[in-house]
Parts: C-alpha cells; sequence; structure tokens
C-alpha cells in the first residue's frame, strides 16, 4: 500500500502521533473510529475498552500483527490507551470483555489506543481511512480555536500599588480605630519608600536591572507572607539565603528597615538564574519543618565563617 506524504508523516513521528492525539477524549476518538468502520468498545471501569482480537477485527488484520506493532511501539503508548489487565483486574473485567475463562492476562486498548495504532499500522485499508480522517481533525483545528499567545504575567505599575498600599493602609487604620501597630506602619512606610527608590534608580539610569531583599522578592514577587516571627521569620529568611545558596551574590545596599537605614542583601532578581535560585530557596525554606535547626547545624548562627551545607 502506498502512503500519502502526510501519512507517512504520521507512520514515522511518534511526536507528530502524540501530538495529534493530544486534543482528543475517548469520546471523541470513538467518533473518528465509527466514520472509518462500525467499532463497539466494552464499557468496564467507566470506559470503554476492546481486546487485541477485536482491534484486529476492525483493522481487518491478524492479531499477531498487532501484538508485534504495540511490542516495537511499546513505550510510545500511555496508561489511557492500553493495559493488560490480571488478577482482580481481569477478574472484573472477564464477563464485560467476553473472555475465556482460562485467559491469565489480556491486552486492551481504548478508543485513543486505537488511533494510535491506526497511525502505525500501514497494512490496512481502515487504518489509512483512520489517519485521513485524523489529519482533516488536525488542520481544521487552527481555523476553529485559533492560538492566542498565554498573557505574560507582570506587576501593576509602581504608582498603582502605591495606591493599592496606601489605600490598604487607611483600611486598616479604620477597623482598628486608628490605633494601627506600629511596626507595621513602619513596615509600610519602609516599603512604599523603598518601592519608590527602586523605580527612581530605574528611571534615572534607564537600567532594567532590579535589585531585590530576599524578602521583598518573596512577598511581591512570590505572593508569600513573611512573618515577623517564629521559625520560618524574615531574618531566617535572608539567613537560609546566605547559608545554603552563596552563590547568588553578596551585594549590600542601604535600605530603610524599621525607619532607619541598614545594610540589606540584595540580589540580582533581573537574571533569571538569580531569580530561580530564590525562588527555589523560599520555597525550600517554607517547605523544611524546621529552618532554625537546620541552619545550626550548618553553622549560620556561629561566630566562625565556616560552613557545613546540612540541610536535614
Amino acid at each position: 500500500m502506498s502512503l500519502s506524504f502526510n501519512q507517512s508523516i504520521l507512520v514515522e513521528s511518534p511526536s507528530l502521533r502524540t501530538s495529534a492525539l493530544s486534543n482528543l477524549d475517548n469520546s471523541r476518538a470513538e467518533v473518528v473510529l465509527s466514520k472509518a468502520k462500525a467499532i463497539m468498545f466494552a464499557v468496564w471501569n467507566g470506559s470503554g475498552w476492546a481486546t487485541t482480537a477485536q482491534i484486529a477485527e476492525y483493522f481487518s488484520v491478524t492479531e499477531s500483527a498487532v501484538k508485534e506493532l504495540t511490542r516495537v511501539n511499546q513505550s510510545e503508548f500511555q496508561t489511557q490507551e492500553t493495559k493488560t489487565l490480571t488478577g482482580i483486574d481481569l477478574r472484573d473485567a472477564r464477563q464485560t470483555l467476553c473472555l475465556p475463562s482460562r485467559t491469565s492476562q489480556v491486552r486492551v486498548f481504548s478508543a485513543l489506543g486505537a488511533l494510535r495504532i491506526a497511525m502505525i499500522l500501514q497494512q490496512s485499508q481502515v487504518a489509512a481511512q483512520v489517519r485521513t480522517i485524523i489529519l482533516d481533525l488536525v488542520a481544521a483545528v487552527p481555523s476553529i480555536t485559533p492560538q492566542t499567545p498565554a498573557p505574560v504575567p507582570a506587576l501593576p505599575p509602581v504608582e498603582q500599588r502605591l495606591q493599592t498600599l496606601a489605600e490598604a493602609m487607611k483600611t486598616l487604620a479604620q477597623l482598628t480605630g486608628g490605633r494601627l501597630n506600629p511596626y507595621m506602619e513602619q513596615h509600610f512606610q519602609d516599603f512604599a519608600a523603598n518601592l519608590l527608590a527602586q523605580h527612581n534608580q530605574q528611571t534615572l539610569s534607564g537600567s532594567q536591572q532590579k535589585w531585590m531583599g530576599v524578602v521583598n522578592f518573596a512577598e511581591s514577587e512570590l505572593g508569600k507572607k513573611v512573618p515577623l516571627n517564629g521559625s520560618h521569620y524574615r531574618g531566617h529568611l535572608g539567613t537560609w539565603v546566605r547559608t545554603f545558596y552563596p552563590q547568588l551574590g553578596e551585594r549590600q545596599e542601604m535600605r530603610l528597615v524599621n525607619g532607619t537605614q541598614q545594610p540589606v542583601y540584595v540580589y540580582a532578581c533581573h537574571d533569571p538564574i538569580v531569580a530561580n535560585g530564590l525562588t527555589k530557596a523560599i520555597e525550600e525554606f517554607f517547605a523544611h519543618p524546621n529552618p532554625t535547626t537546620a541552619l545550626r547545624s550548618a553553622g549560620a548562627f556561629s561566630t566562625k565563617k565556616t560552613r557545613v551545607l546540612v540541610k536535614k
């Protein structure tokens, strides 16, 4: 049997076969198969399955041809496309699939699995018809569902973030009767001042660099709430990064902290490698049941500079 150029691509490319199946479910796969030739799947465990013998009958080929095809291309088939039934599964499906009583195991295929066979099987007119239907569906996809680029996540402009911060402070003050926690109020003021300073620095220098402290990065970029006390408090987070991820940098800048200028470690968050490293460090920190113990084991609180990277 001679194959058209497009069909040859399907027959020869596992990745294209998987791509063609990616927009189909078993229900739609059955529709595709039925357009070429009537086929019946027995409903077992809430979905339809057919035996190797039934698949061979559908494609008008020998059962051994189907077995050899699936053996050679075993790694390509996914769990929802085929499975081998043994034990309890075989017992439960025996009557539904009309299996002989002495069968010790049986391989079954879903409608998606049958479609994959159709895209590989060359010596079958039915398989060729199925491939033609699949190619028609793939060609029609762009006109039915045009691909639109996913929106790129981005922080709101500085002005909007400052306005939101001011409104949040005003609301908190109203809810507390004007008795806002001084430490929290100072934290808000520091955040606003540092935000403006960073924005002005970029505006004046024309630089796209973004240097941020680890707490600022965790809260503004990752949406993490870094507590003011406890084992996962902000001081321990900074120590965690410097202890276990020293390669991310050791630059310090003067920033407002509690109303006073203090040296703060800042990181080149405009660099994807640094941003990814910070993200990993922060996730590990919050996932650790007791970062204080890990830091102490690593010698982070010792006066000596020698550090042993231990995170148990």
